[in-house]
C-alpha cells in the first residue's frame, strides 16, 4: 500500500468558518474580490465602536479556523458566541490567536505585555518576524495594534464578543441562511469527487489549482467548505500530522453580493485578461513554470507587483500554484480557466 493511502480525510462543515472568512473579505475587500462601496456599505451597519473593534481585530488576527474546527455542531455563529462568552474575557483573544504552530516566543511577548510596557528588542524583533512572516504591510500599524489588543486583553476581549455579536445581528444571522446550502452541496459535490480522485488532485480541483507537494506526510486531512473564501483556500494545522483545509464552495456562476446577477467569477476573469503585463505573464508560464522571482527578472518588474499580477491570475483560476516543502511557489497556466471564462460569458449573455 502507498503512503498516500494512509492520508485519512475528515469532512467538517459550519458557518462558522463563513463568519471569520466574511469579515476579512469586507475589511479587505479588494483580496477577496468584492465591491469596495458594497463592503463599506455592510461595515456601515455596525456602530462605529463595533467597526473599530473588528477592524483592529481583524488586521492583527488570521481567521481562527483551528477556533471553529473545535466547536460543537452545528458550527454557525450563535456557537462562536456560546464558547466565546465561556471563557474568561482575559481569554478569549488567546483562544482566537494561537493556532498549534504559533511559536511559543509569540506567544510569550504577546502574554506578557501589559499597559505602559514598551517592547524589548528582543520582543519587538519578534513581533517583526511574525509580522514579515505574515505579510503584513505595514509593521509599525501592525505593532501598535497588537499592543492596543493584548496590553488590555481583558477588556478587548469582552469588546470583541459585543461587537461580533453585532455584526451577526446586523448582517451575518442573514446571510448564514443564504450561505448553508451551497456549503452543503460544496461538501457533498468534494465527496463525491473524493470517491475517483487521488488526494493530491482533489486537493488541486478544490483550491483551483494549488497543488500541495508531500501531502502523504499528513495522516489526516480535515475538509470544509467556506462559500466567503472563493477562490481562495486556506491551510491549518492542526497538529503535527493534522492539515486543515478550507476550500472555496461558492459556484462560479453565483456572485457574492446577494440579489447580484453578475458572477464574481466572470468579472474576476475578464479583469485578469484585460491587462497586458498579466497577458504577457501567461505567455512566459506557457513555456515552462516559473516562480515570482523569475518572472520579475523576465518581466524586469519588482517582485511585488509580480506577485500582485499572479494572484489578480490565481484568483481568475488561470494559474496554478506548486507549493514545495521548502515554501517555494511556482506557477504554471491552467488551461481550464480560459475556457470556463468563455462558458461563463456564454452563459450570462444569453441567460441561461
Amino acid at each position: 500500500m502507498c503512503a498516500l493511502a494512509l492520508t485519512k480525510i475528515q469532512w467538517d462543515i459550519g458557518t462558522a468558518y463563513d463568519l471569520f472568512v466574511s469579515l476579512r473579505a469586507l475589511h479587505d475587500p479588494d483580496a477577496f474580490g468584492v465591491r469596495a462601496s458594497w463592503a463599506a456599505g455592510v461595515r456601515s451597519r455596525l456602530p462605529a465602536e463595533h467597526r473599530q473593534t473588528l477592524d483592529l481585530a481583524i488586521k492583527q488576527i488570521s481567521p481562527p479556523l483551528f477556533f471553529v474546527q473545535t466547536l460543537p455542531a452545528p458550527k454557525d455563529a450563535a456557537s462562536v458566541i456560546e464558547m466565546l462568552k465561556k471563557l474568561p474575557p482575559s481569554r478569549v483573544l488567546e483562544t482566537l490567536s494561537f493556532p498549534f504552530q504559533t511559536p511559543t516566543s509569540l506567544k510569550e511577548t504577546l502574554l506578557n505585555v501589559r499597559p505602559g510596557h514598551k517592547w524589548t528588542p528582543a520582543e519587538r524583533q519578534v513581533l517583526v518576524d511574525h509580522a514579515r512572516l505574515t505579510g503584513q504591510q505595514s509593521q509599525s500599524a501592525y505593532l501598535e495594534g497588537l499592543y492596543q489588543m493584548w496590553s488590555e486583553r481583558e477588556a478587548f476581549g469582552e469588546k470583541l464578543i459585543i461587537a461580533l455579536e453585532a455584526y451577526i445581528d446586523g448582517f451575518f444571522a442573514e446571510e448564514e441562511q443564504r450561505i448553508l446550502p451551497v456549503l452543503k452541496n460544496g461538501l457533498s459535490h468534494a465527496q463525491m469527487r473524493a470517491g475517483s480522485k487521488p488526494l493530491p488532485l482533489l486537493l488541486e480541483e478544490l483550491s483551483n489549482g494549488v497543488r500541495i507537494e508531500k501531502i502523504d506526510t499528513y495522516s489526516k486531512i480535515v475538509l470544509a467548505p467556506s462559500f466567503w473564501g472563493s477562490p481562495y483556500m486556506f491551510l491549518e494545522k492542526l497538529s503535527s500530522d493534522t492539515l486543515m483545509v478550507v476550500f472555496g464552495a461558492r459556484p462560479d456562476s453565483m456572485a457574492i453580493i446577494p440579489g447580484d446577477i453578475v458572477p464574481d467569477a466572470l468579472i474576476r476573469s475578464l479583469k485578469a485578461l484585460s491587462d497586458a503585463t498579466r497577458l504577457r505573464i501567461l505567455r512566459y508560464l506557457a513555456q515552462s513554470p516559473h516562480t515570482a522571482t523569475e518572472l520579475s527578472r523576465a518581466l524586469r518588474l519588482r517582485p511585488p507587483t509580480v506577485l500582485h499580477h499572479l494572484n489578480l491570475l490565481r484568483m481568475a483560476g488561470m494559474v496554478q500554484i506548486l507549493l514545495s516543502e521548502e515554501g517555494e511557489r511556482q506557477f504554471s497556466p491552467r488551461y481550464d480557466g480560459f475556457e470556463n471564462t468563455i462558458d461563463l460569458l456564454k452563459q450570462f449573455v444569453q441567460g441561461e
